[in-house]
């Protein structure tokens, strides 16, 4: 089972691939129709899978924005086409230590979210993701949809992430909702500023999203679900 692509627009953030991609050969007379893989969600669980990851994100931020990443979350996750990840996005638990998000705040992600969605809301509720990567046109929105799955899958409930209107816009085009929270200063990065090159150029956002809701809209939109055309792999936390 392959992952649906569910809109057509390419996601900023792209890059060229490492190496060639699987495509469609032409169909001729008494010759097989050869088809691409299909794309699997699973988490990078051994290091050399987390490697290449990795290796990908860097990659497509240096190409993109001649930034230098040095910062990987927890837990990374990719799109695979066989052993090469096409796509990688990585997540953490604010109950886990603290969020590089929490940089571009005066007070914790909790109190801040609380204050914003005017209801409390407790740091076990809440992930942060980010190393939003891809080397194929649209697999930065689709990655979304097996990401927001395995995240409810974990028992969370709102994620918080920075975004380039690009990047934003090919989420809100799923028709989940974000809740822009402000502007992602760099200064509050200290000396980790200079590595992120031109990043900050694209006037990123800090932004929140409801999982829940999210899920509930990409079920009814035939997404998620029993009958879901998507290949996952979920890692369950221990």
């Amino acid at each position: 089972m392959s992952i649906p692509d569910p809109a057509h627009a390419t996601a900023s953030g792209q890059c060229p691939p490492t190496a060639p991609l699987a495509t469609i050969a032409p169909v001729t007379p008494n010759a097989p129709t050869v088809v691409a893989s299909p794309l699997v969600w699973r988490e990078g669980r051994h290091w050399y899978e987390r490697r290449r990851l990795e290796r990908l994100v860097r990659r497509c931020f240096t190409l993109d924005h001649g930034a230098r990443i040095r910062h990987f979350l927890p837990r990374l996750f990719g799109l695979w086409e066989g052993d090469t990840p096409l796509a990688a996005v990585g997540a953490g638990r604010a109950s886990e230590g603290s969020l590089f998000q929490e940089h571009y705040f005066d007070e914790p992600v909790e109190a801040f979210l609380s204050h914003h969605l005017g209801r409390p809301l407790d740091r076990e509720a809440i992930a942060e993701i980010g190393n939003l990567a891809s080397q194929r046109r649209g697999l930065q929105r689709r990655i979304f949809v097996p990401l927001i799955d395995q995240l409810v899958d974990d028992g969370l409930e709102w994620v918080l992430f920075t975004a380039t209107p690009t990047v934003a816009n090919g989420i809100r085009r799923l028709g989940i909702e974000l809740h822009p929270l402000q502007l992602a200063d760099p200064t509050r990065l200290g000396d980790e500023q200079a590595g992120w090159g031109r990043y900050y150029e694209h006037q990123p956002r800090v932004m929140a999203g409801d999982l829940r809701l999210a899920h509930r809209v990409l079920t009814a939109h035939g997404l998620l679900g029993p009958a879901r055309p998507v290949e996952v792999d979920h890692v369950p936390r221990h």
